[in-house]
């Protein structure tokens, strides 16, 4: 190891956030925190994938956070990261003796670490929560965010959540944020959207609790809803691009979450700066990964319609995926099957390619890791009341309605470029240019660390030779 410039590095993981939405904010006054950090800060646009298909969220994450792009790491889909071959960065910090605070970071596993706290995003399939008293936290968010479960909390799941937070000190004005919401969203269903931004400023508390306690070299925290609200919203933004004929039924006519979530990142962003402002020690980074932009393709047909499984068990169950079979459900309209073996294989992918609706397949089918189906609904039109889903020979399986819902109609899709500020530019050459690979921020903080950053190449480059090439 080399001289560390810094003791910490903090990563604000700000999935999918757009320069043109922050600039079209900043330049009404709203957005005070991320006009200081633009103004103060060095500004750079992040590079990464060109492919569409290869563009999403749990790659580009993957690639930050291994310093390999998709060619390399291999991992294409949301909860693969068990399938890692490359260290991440906490786990190469970790070999050298600095440990690491990672909040919901996307598509992680834990690895090889040997302290620090690890909180998994909550599709992982992997869950390696550490340390163990925190994982009652995990359980209700994860239960709540992939929507799979069909009955309340617990009183006893919920006692235990609250005492793990009561452990990591969580002030109380949280909790009661979280009460009005609900309270709320129970009142008028048309405010259950703000959910995911409350959700955010939550894992921002745990956050702040852990750089208060801890003396780690390198944080990260992980947040999702404006990206959700951009996929899902956009036109409530700027309906300039849009048919105006569209609209939401599960929001308000005059509601605009794209605001609401920017300026809930604006206030997140401004906290950790006053907890850190002034300390040269501390090296701040606010990545997106990738953006979005309007999407607008499907205008002319209604909208391109996303369509969820209300209970993937439930429904795996009525098609008989039930023995044999685990269900993952994964971010909006997907979710994985795992069996158990070969014969359960050739099965499901018998009944899940036989279901259709309106003539048309109901499911993409793609496998490409060993003992799981990932499924993707492919229907995306409107119109569905009265309609059945049917099996192979026709026969029809449920109503359509009855075991879906539409969660959106979609209005941002993903751009392979982000956005990257750096609190402290000059002490690294990598950030001389404007554009910047994204898979560039591993080597980066180890560099800022002190850790060089070929110190892993040459371990590689040293694991494939063999012991005959050593000894010839």
């Amino acid at each position: 190891m080399k001289k560390p410039q810094f003791k910490r590095v903090i990563q604000l993981e700000l999935n999918e956030i757009s320069y043109p939405v922050i600039a079209k904010m900043m330049a009404k006054n709203e957005l005070p925190n991320f006009q200081m950090i633009n103004r103060r800060w060095h500004f750079h646009e992040t590079t990464s994938e060109t492919d569409y298909d290869k563009i999403e969220p749990w790659i580009q994450w993957v690639t930050a956070h291994t310093g390999k792009d998709f060619a390399e790491h291999d991992i294409y889909r949301l909860g693969d990261a068990h399938q890692l071959k490359h260290s991440q960065l906490w786990e190469t910090l970790s070999e050298h003796g600095i440990e690491s605070g990672i909040i919901g970071s996307m598509n992680t596993i834990r690895g090889n670490t040997e302290g620090g706290m690890f909180f998994p995003d909550p599709w992982a399939v992997k869950n390696d929560t550490y340390p163990k008293k925190i994982r009652p936290i995990w359980d209700l968010i994860s239960s709540r965010v992939k929507g799979h479960a069909t009955s309340e909390v617990s009183i006893i799941d919920m006692l235990k959540g609250l005492q793990a937070c009561f452990s990591l000190r969580i002030p109380p004005r949280i909790y009661m944020t979280i009460a009005k919401q609900m309270f709320l969203q129970k009142k008028d269903k048309l405010y259950k959207w703000r959910l995911a931004a409350i959700f955010d400023l939550f894992q921002a508390e745990i956050f702040k609790s852990i750089l208060n306690s801890t003396k780690y070299g390198y944080y990260t925290l992980f947040l999702n809803s404006v990206a959700h609200y951009q996929h899902h919203y956009w036109r409530n933004f700027d309906r300039s691009p849009f048919d105006p004929n569209i609209n939401y039924n599960d929001i308000g006519t005059d509601h605009d979450p794209i605001s609401f979530g920017y300026k809930i990142m604006d206030q997140i962003i401004g906290d950790i700066f006053r907890m850190c402002d002034g300390d040269k020690d501390t090296l701040v980074l606010v990545s997106s990964g990738l953006s979005q932009e309007p999407y607008v393709e499907k205008e002319a047909m209604g909208g391109m319609n996303y369509y969820r499984l209300k209970d993937h068990a439930a429904f795996a169950k009525m098609i008989d995926l039930d023995q044999g079979y685990q269900v993952y459900p994964l971010m909006s309209r997907d979710w994985q099957v795992k069996y158990d073996s070969d014969q359960k294989r050739k099965e499901a992918l018998e009944i899940l390619s036989g279901l259709s609706i309106k003539g048309e397949p109901l499911f993409e089918i793609k496998e490409n890791i060993e003992h799981f189906i990932f499924i993707e609904t492919k229907f995306y039109k409107g119109q569905t009341t009265g309609e059945f889903i049917k099996d192979r020979k026709g026969k029809a399986i449920c109503l359509f309605d009855d075991v879906f819902s539409n969660t959106a109609i979609k209005s941002g899709h993903h751009r392979g470029e982000g956005n990257l500020w750096v609190s402290r530019g000059g002490f690294s050459p990598t950030l001389d240019t404007h554009s910047f690979p994204l898979k560039e921020l591993y080597n980066l903080t180890l560099e800022a660390l002190g850790v060089n950053p070929t110190d892993d190449f040459l371990q590689n480059e040293l694991d494939k030779i063999t012991l005959d090439e050593l000894t010839k």
